[in-house]
């Protein structure tokens, strides 16, 4: 909520400023808006206006150009996270195909009789040799 207002109040100063800037450069100068040959498009306008119409013309172009990198980066950042998708999904299914065949492991354990491994056998064997 703070950060909405504090971008309200620039946004307000900023108009205020253009809007003195326009009053401060009020001198009417003729400028040509379209030439044609059959004939011309003229306009008295403040001085100050002609600044702020250049402004805002080179923010239109640059928004249009920063937004051509954006899709870019956006369509960059969307294919990764699909392929982050793709293999979280795969460690998934791998994981799931571990834990099966541990529960496997385990049922066959439970079912086969306990035999003795080979290090107990030949121990067991070894203190029956000796009297």
């Amino acid at each position: 909520m703070g950060s909405a207002v504090l971008k309200v109040l620039v946004l307000l100063l900023v108009i205020a400023y253009c809007t003195l800037f326009v009053f401060w450069n009020g001198q009417y100068v003729t400028v040509v808006g379209l030439d044609l040959w059959w004939g011309r498009y003229v306009q008295d306008m403040p001085l100050g206006f002609l600044a702020l119409i250049g402004a805002v013309l080179g923010a239109v172009v640059m928004a249009i150009f920063v937004w051509g990198e954006w899709a870019q980066q956006k369509a960059r950042a969307d294919r990764a996270a699909g392929q982050v998708a793709q293999a979280k999904a795969k460690l998934q299914k791998l994981a799931d195909i571990i834990k099966q065949h541990r529960q496997e492991i385990a049922q066959l354990k439970q079912q086969a009789p306990e035999e003795p491994s080979a290090e107990q056998a030949e121990s067991e064997a070894g203190e029956q040799d000796a009297p």
